[in-house]
């Protein structure tokens, strides 16, 4: 990582969780595309049918099951970031010692016999970790001589007792009547609508967990990376960071939503929206991306790696460590990121070379400009207005 990278950002304002959602939202944004006449005939197009079964499974049969991950797949990319905290799992397992009932988990059948989880995933940490010794119980309110106990330490009798409760799954096998014509994925709509536990998962942790890859894990990566992290003012990356993140960091806003993750992939949807000529939502065009890079080899993911790192620190330079900040306010601007990140990773990095002066004074130039703020700054989401965006960083580099 460059040398010059500070070791604190102390010149970025934080975002709040409101900001972050409405980041997530504006996503959704729609272009002017054709809407289909025919209401009855959209209606049977896009048609979900949902062959569903249900099933009993004691928490012995649960747990018997994670093992094996060619039977209920807990796929180790997926992990949201804000997690249950010791109370939430500690009660959980008292809910299943009063013999209360949990609400059910949701299943999707990839391959005959081979499950997802698509809801109820902190449910079934909470319980697997507990029988694997790796917390124990506290505040619990009915049973407060169990505090402090791990799953090995309570009574055998209550051990037997909790390997015999049940939780009940859901499973699901979705499909579209022509699901080359429904217009969205099946599987992330399932996700969404189903997601029912605490709070709802929002669009880049329901990517995370539906699009695991090589590319996913490119994606996180980058989001530790030393710069990115200082630019958004983020605390910067330390070992063991992901078995033990820091309260600083799980406090981070940016974080916790995934919001950084959402920052790095918007680079690469626009990018190759821009050059693919692809239409829609940002928020569809950033599924698309995912799903396009699923199977991506070693090379491309390295070449991907390099582009990505090569534009941020070259803008890190020319800016003088402030890049995407707006003159005269301490906040980086998501829009004015994109446009800057995707312009100069098109027009090459060569263009920028030795010019560092010429484009900071071009860029206050534009910004002080009503119509080119409008631009940069003002406008939605939509594709057209990215475009525009866009093109006019490219000539803000080229100036």
């Amino acid at each position: 990582m460059a040398q010059e990278t500070p070791t604190v950002a102390s010149h970025v304002s934080s975002y709040s969780d409101e900001d972050v959602e409405s980041w997530f939202d504006s996503e959704s944004e729609t272009e002017n595309l054709p809407v289909k006449e025919d209401v009855e005939v959209r209606f049977v197009e896009s048609q979900l049918r949902v062959v569903r079964s249900t099933m009993d499974l004691t928490i012995h049969t649960l747990k018997a099951s994670l093992s094996d991950q060619n039977y209920i797949k807990i796929n180790p990319a997926y992990q949201r970031r804000q997690r249950w905290t010791h109370k939430q799992k500690s009660l959980l397992i008292e809910s299943l010692l009063l013999n209360i009932p949990v609400p059910p988990i949701f299943l999707f059948e990839n391959e005959y016999n081979q499950y997802e989880i698509m809801d109820g995933r902190q449910r079934i940490e909470s319980i697997r970790d507990y029988l694997d010794n790796r917390y124990a119980l506290r505040s619990l309110e009915y049973w407060p001589e169990l505090n402090g106990k791990q799953f090995s330490q309570l009574p055998e009798i209550i051990q037997r007792g909790l390997l015999r409760r049940t939780i009940s799954a859901m499973v699901l096998l979705a499909e579209t009547t022509r699901p080359e014509q429904a217009g969205f994925d099946v599987r992330m709509a399932l996700f969404k609508r189903l997601n029912t536990g605490g709070t709802r998962l929002n669009p880049q942790e329901i990517r995370n967990a539906l699009y695991p890859s090589s590319f996913n894990s490119l994606i996180i990566e980058l989001s530790k990376h030393d710069m990115f992290r200082s630019i958004w003012g983020i605390p910067l990356f330390r070992d063991g960071e992901d078995e033990n993140p820091s309260k600083d960091l799980l406090n981070n806003t940016l974080y916790k939503m995934m919001a950084d993750c959402d920052i790095v992939l918007r680079f690469f949807a626009i990018k190759e929206t821009i050059e693919c000529g692809r239409k829609g939502s940002l928020q569809t065009l950033m599924n698309v991306c995912m799903k396009s890079h699923l199977y991506d080899a070693p090379d491309i993911i390295s070449s991907l790696r390099d582009d990505y790192i090569h534009t941020l620190e070259a803008l890190y330079g020319i800016f003088q460590g402030k890049p995407f900040v707006l003159p005269g306010t301490n906040r980086v601007s998501r829009p004015v990121y994109d446009a800057l990140m995707v312009g100069a990773s098109l027009i090459g990095l060569d263009t920028l070379q030795g010019r560092g002066m010429s484009i900071r004074d071009c860029y206050r130039d534009e910004v002080a400009d009503p119509d080119s703020y409008e631009i940069l700054i003002g406008r939605g989401n939509t594709i057209e207005s990215i475009v525009d965006r866009v093109d006019l960083a490219i000539q803000i580099l080229s100036s």
